[in-house]
């Protein structure tokens, strides 16, 4: 369960009530803990109203973030997208994994379509949308890519995703069963990264260094090569 700024707000204040209460016993100034709850709630207001709380919600990434389980699972969740993308035919335009390497703080608050402070893969559609006659079949496994790479490399348990299925279900919210497609396309996306296992394991950990796109995308194809893949730019 994710902590929201808000809660973490509220503890801290929570904790601050118990400071002044058991001060009072110790002989503390029932100043400190008032001064500390003004500055609190100074910085929280200044937060909502500048960067509507992304700098809360990117603290909390980044101290998640010092766990090499929390780090590896993410490095996995976007080299999903990534490696799907890839071998769907999408470009990839650039990639983020907050709290670790790509985006910087200041990059993410400045960003107004940044939601993904875990992270995140930007895909450019390009002329793909007018050459293919499965464009959403293709956009749909990439959007659960992510999801289905969790589920493949961490046992099965799955903490992210929940953006990632939302704005899927925007886009295929017009189809007559969009959660038969929902379903499909994370099957579809799990039996892809399934076939390219080990090109996900070497991605995700290019990914965790901070590795250009080009970089990355050279371990895709040497990878493809060496082990005689073969890319169908269709499903």
């Amino acid at each position: 369960m994710n902590v929201t700024a808000t809660d973490l707000l509220a503890i801290a204040i929570f904790t601050i009530t118990m400071m002044s209460l058991v001060g009072t016993m110790v002989g503390l100034s029932p100043v400190v803990p008032a001064a500390i709850a003004m500055t609190l709630l100074g910085l929280w207001g200044i937060d909502i109203g500048f960067w509507q709380g992304k700098f809360g919600a990117y603290t909390q990434v980044w101290l998640r973030a010092r766990s090499p389980e929390y780090r590896e699972r993410i490095a996995y969740h976007e080299a999903g997208h990534f490696l799907a993308a890839y071998l769907l035919g999408f470009k990839v335009t650039n990639y983020a994994i907050a709290g670790i390497v790509g985006q910087s703080l200041g990059e993410v608050l400045a960003d107004k379509n940044f939601t993904g402070l875990e992270g995140g893969v930007e895909i450019d559609l390009g002329e793909t949308v007018n050459n293919s006659s499965n464009l959403l079949d293709r956009y749909s496994t990439v959007y659960m890519a992510g999801i289905a790479a969790e589920q493949l490399m961490c046992e099965g348990a799955t903490e992210g995703g929940m953006d990632d299925m939302q704005r899927l279900r925007q886009s295929i919210a017009h189809l007559p069963n969009p959660m038969t497609q929902e379903r499909w396309a994370l099957l579809n996306a799990k039996n892809l990264l399934s076939e390219h296992r080990s090109i996900l394991v070497a991605l995700a950990a290019k990914m965790l260094k901070g590795a250009s796109i080009a970089d990355c995308s050279l371990t895709i194809e040497q990878a493809l090569k060496t082990d005689n893949y073969i890319i169908s730019p269709t499903l």
